[in-house]
């Protein structure tokens, strides 16, 4: 799936009619795979409007609350619009699939006070006319779902700085199940969940003809059993969700208290565990330096004179091409003027105007014949008489890459400095920080989860041994009708069933540990490309809750919580970018304020590395500050087209325009 285009008409902050174009039909001979489309805008020119007008067209109301959409509708309309008498506003989205092509449009009426809508989707014909294919609100709906599901939008289209809430959500009920709803394990459990309910119907439909007495009471203690297993689940499933409110609680505890002993005084302990990173990170740069002074600072000295030789052996290989390439135009005027100048002529030419007619003749002969002469009159002298093997090896002779030397001092410096501070610190540091009253809120939390803990495995136990029983059951009531003389069709189809069933319950079991295992091994692939933190040493996935855990290189599990926000936002990231390729979903991604919270080395990552290769088209929305020149070199080769959007509080309208921000002298496309 493929976004074409979005038009505004008097939305929002667009007055009168604009459009973006994100998919262009321009060919090009470019190496690069250009799917990136960039938009820039201040705060306040309308980002917001545009990546919510993209939500209201999929889903409408059914993606915001109640507050929220009564708010975006107030509003639809705009101001300048209105006031001019206006009293329609309208938003049309065209995207393409396979080879056909749609357009959302959703409109904005004013009656009265009060604002009405219409949603409808065209399809476009192969004439290029487009007719309508929704008429009620379910068809919409079930059309969009089918293809962007409502769960699957917010790992498609998202705020970057909002996206970094799913680190410290994604241990909640309703993350976990949209995830694995991405990664489509609902559609297996849901199949398993059919089976069972098809195999409870034939059940019902075989108690009707069974006139063996064993196998009604079998059938009987059967229905029994199962019903209790489902007391029994829904026993445990609320349990567990007293879990989940007690394992919010104590994070909310465990926040208060890191966040005590964030603005308390280090202990001595602190101190010293920074210490030591400190001069761990001194030793490395000293390594770093040293390795510049012994190996590569004699490269560095010599490259101006290695890119001279370079470049003069270069200009001599191409004068030689070019003079060869003359002799051989100019070899038949070379045969005729010798066998002119050697006949007999009375009286006859002194040297002198043989050497006049020559190089006369050969001025007429190129003019005549189009030889250019250019290069060979500007005489060279060759230096070098090289080898095809030399001449290879010096012109493929690696360049040494800039090195900013005075940057490593300085943070080498800094670290000293800040080594000494706390070194200063550290005699006059507590030995620990008073967390007596948020310990004890965890002993007491920590007793009420052990106890829940104890109940579901109690409860999980019981499960288990009715789950056997049933199986038992199930299998006598098999070996029962087995005894009799015909299986009749619906004996045959339970039996089927059975069988479909057991097969499916080992399938959902093994596709949930590999798709699990894949998204681990995803989001490993993809820290160690975007992060360069090294105590992000190992990574797990939980199979049975679809949990990210990652740990240090001494095995430490690390608080996701306490990370920085440009950090969970990169972890957050990850795990969608993992969430795309286990899913093999093609959707195109909306992408705001993706750079905001990061540092340059994690934004020069995230651009080489991320957004390059997320999808077959990604729409970022930034702002000056975050896509700035330095990126724009970096990310330019992949731009199919950009945007910018500018406010005018004169006009109070936002309106479109080609191109980025202007930086001086450099601008995308």
């Amino acid at each position: 799936m493929i976004f074409d285009f979005i038009q505004f008409n008097n939305y929002r902050p667009f007055y009168g009619t604009q459009q973006i174009i994100f998919r262009t039909t321009t060919k090009t001979s470019s190496p690069y795979k250009k799917n990136i489309i960039l938009i820039g805008g201040l705060n306040g020119s309308g980002k917001t409007s545009l990546i919510n007008a993209i939500y209201v067209c999929l889903y409408g109301r059914r993606f915001f609350n109640k507050e929220e959409y009564e708010d975006i509708k107030a509003n639809a309309i705009n101001r300048r619009f209105l006031r001019e008498g206006g009293r329609k506003s309208s938003i049309r989205l065209g995207f393409s699939e396979s080879e056909r092509s749609y357009t959302i449009e959703i409109s904005f009426t004013l009656q009265g006070n009060n604002i009405e809508e219409e949603r409808t989707i065209y399809q476009f014909s192969k004439n290029k006319k487009e007719h309508r294919i929704t008429s009620t609100e379910e068809e919409f709906n079930s059309f969009i779902d089918r293809r962007i599901p409502i769960y699957v939008a917010p790992f498609f289209i998202f705020d970057a700085e909002k996206i970094r809430d799913l680190v410290g959500n994604h241990e909640k009920e309703d993350t976990r199940e949209a995830i694995q709803k991405v990664v489509s394990l609902d559609l297996y459990k849901q199949l398993l969940k059919d089976l069972r309910q098809e195999r409870a119907k034939e059940e019902k439909n075989l108690n009707k003809s069974i006139k063996d007495k064993d196998i009604k009471e079998l059938t009987k203690k059967l229905k029994e059993d199962i019903d209790r297993l489902e007391k029994l689940r829904e026993k445990q499933k609320e349990y567990k969700q007293k879990l989940n409110v007690l394992k919010e609680q104590k994070q909310e505890v465990e926040r208060a208290r890191r966040k005590k002993l964030a603005e308390s005084s280090m202990t001595k302990q602190q101190l010293n565990r920074l210490l030591g990173n400190i001069e761990n990170e001194l030793k490395t740069i000293e390594k770093e330096l040293k390795q510049i002074g012994h190996k590569k600072l004699v490269y560095f000295l010599l490259a101006s004179s290695i890119k001279e030789l370079k470049d003069r052996i270069k200009k001599e290989q191409e004068y030689l091409k070019a003079k060869q390439r003359l002799d051989i135009a100019l070899a038949p005027y070379e045969d005729f003027m010798n066998q002119l100048i050697s006949l007999p002529i009375q009286p006859p030419l002194t040297e002198q105007q043989k050497q006049t007619l020559y190089d006369k003749g050969r001025k007429i002969w190129a003019q005549i014949n189009k030889i250019q002469e250019d290069l060979s009159q500007k005489e060279l002298t060759i230096w070098h008489d090289l080898s095809q093997s030399d001449l290879s090896k010096l012109l493929n002779w690696p360049m040494p890459k800039d090195i900013d030397i005075t940057s490593i001092l300085n943070k080498y410096q800094e670290l000293l400095q800040k080594k000494a501070n706390y070194e200063a610190q550290l005699s006059d540091a507590p030995e620990e920080i008073d967390t007596k009253e948020e310990d004890k809120q965890l002993e007491s939390i920590n007793k009420e989860i052990g106890s829940l803990n104890t109940l579901v495995k109690n409860q999980q136990e019981k499960i288990i041994e009715l789950e056997d029983e049933i199986s038992r059951i199930q299998n006598h009531l098999t070996r029962k009708r087995k005894l009799q003389k015909e299986l009749g069709p619906v004996e045959q189809k339970i039996d089927l069933l059975d069988r479909l069933i057991a097969a499916t319950e080992e399938f959902v079991e093994q596709v949930t540990v590999y798709k699990a295992e894949q998204l681990k091994l995803h989001i490993e692939d993809i820290l160690n490309r975007l992060f360069r933190k090294d105590d992000l040493a190992i990574i797990k996935f939980d199979p049975k809750t679809y949990t990210l855990h990652i740990f240090s290189e001494y095995g430490e599990e690390i608080d996701l919580h306490s990370r920085s926000e440009g950090e969970k936002q990169i972890i957050a990231l990850a795990m969608i970018w993992a969430l795309t390729k286990v899913s093999g979903a093609d959707f195109p991604f909306v992408i705001d304020t993706p750079l905001a919270r990061l540092d340059s080395i994690h934004r020069y990552q995230m651009v080489s590395h991320f957004f390059t290769n997320l999808s077959d088209q990604v729409i970022i929305l930034s702002t000056d500050t975050e896509i700035t020149q330095e990126f724009i070199k970096e990310i330019e080769p992949y731009v199919q087209c950009s945007y910018l959007l500018e406010y005018s509080n004169e006009e109070e309208s936002t309106q479109i325009k080609e191109g980025y921000f202007d930086f001086a002298d450099e601008t995308v496309m």
